[in-house]
Parts: C-alpha cells; structure tokens; sequence
C-alpha cells in the first residue's frame, strides 16, 4: 500500500513537472516556474484575467492576433505614440486599455523562464520570432539594453536627478527591468492591461469594471 502511494505520488510530481514545464519555452535547471496556466482565465474575447493580481490583459502584443497571435505585424512604438495608441485602443469592446504600469509588467514575468520570459501558452508571440529563435539556437546577438530585444514600454517614469526623460520598461527576453528614454525615437513594444492600477506587484488589484 505504502508503495502504490509512493508510486502516485511519485505520478503526480512528474505530471505536474511537464504541465508546468510546458508553459515555458526555456526553463531554467532547477528553478520552479511561478506562473502557471492555472492563475490566468483565459475570457474567450482575446483577453486573459490574472486571478492573482485582477487585471486583464491583451492576449497578443500590439499589432498581433488571432489564437496564437500569428495573424499581423508585431509593432514598435515610440512611448509617445504607445500611450496615445493605449486611449484610442477599443479591442474587445473595452475603451479604457491603458499603457501598463512597471510593476504590472513585472507581475508578469516568469523568471524561470528565458526568451520569453512569460508563460508563453498564455501569452504568445511575446518576443519577436526571429530572436527567439537565435537565442533557442545557442547564438546570443549584442541586444542594446533599450526596448527592442524584448522591451514593452510601461507608463512609469524614471525618478532621478539626472534631468533625462526616462521611463521604465520591461524586457521579456529575460525578465529585467530597464530605463529608455521617451523623447529620442526608441521604439518599445506594447501589451495594453485594464483595471485598477496595481502599486505593488505583490498584492491584488480590484477586478475590472
């Protein structure tokens, strides 16, 4: 008895290994993957709810769609041109999408995981295909540290004493957080959240209206 016990439990572990193991392209040796399919609600309307925080997302970076966001063009913007493209965004019926804050984007990121680091069967298509595959290939282009490897823009400035106009941003090729600046024509990409903002990665946010 002890030994059938032992054997389904032995069952389990592995199972729950390779269903975890499967929302990540790249895992890590050894490091537990902390945001598994089973905290997003997938809402059937190309949005997906994170039961954990109370946003909900854009599925599929700005300028992508469909089921696996392979429909489009994934697009780069300017901060400029992503927080006016965040207003006039009506997809799924919603016309409050706005630019997510640093620590939303941070609530994201699987540090598990690398190039993307996202659950990517939740959120396809993050980083752009041709990068992925040359990192899943073992060759490692020189990636500015600047949005464009795998850089979202949030909506959170730069609070220092330098007098430079920078915003965070995050990229997804490995889940840092870095500072571009916002007036010389760096382009990022862009994945829109709705719902109250959420000040602290740690703690839920209210649900969405």
């Amino acid at each position: 008895m002890k030994f059938t016990l032992f054997l389904f439990t032995l069952f389990c572990s592995l199972a729950y290994s390779i269903t975890a193991y499967a929302n990540c392209t790249n895992q890590g040796i050894g490091l537990v993957i902390t945001k598994p399919d089973d905290i997003y609600t997938n809402n059937g309307d190309a949005t997906v709810s994170d039961t954990n925080t109370g946003l909900m997302w854009q599925v599929c970076p700005l300028g992508l769609s469909g089921a696996d966001c392979a429909t489009g063009t994934l697009q780069t913007l300017t901060w400029p041109a992503a927080l006016a493209g965040a207003v006039a965004d009506t997809s799924s019926g919603y016309t409050d999408w706005r630019l997510p804050n640093k620590n939303e984007l941070i609530s994201l990121v699987d540090y598990a995981c690398t190039s993307p680091a996202i659950n990517d069967s939740v959120f396809p298509a993050t980083i752009p295909t041709p990068l992925l595959s040359l990192l899943n290939d073992g060759i490692f282009p020189a990636i500015t540290p600047v949005p464009g490897g795998g850089g979202y823009w949030s909506s959170t400035p730069v609070i220092d004493n330098s007098g430079n106009a920078l915003i965070w941003a995050v990229d997804f090729v490995n889940g840092f957080t870095i500072q571009a600046s916002k007036d010389n024509n760096i382009s990022g990409y862009v994945r829109l959240v709705r719902g109250f903002e959420l000040l602290d990665p740690t703690l839920p946010a209210p649900p969405p209206l």
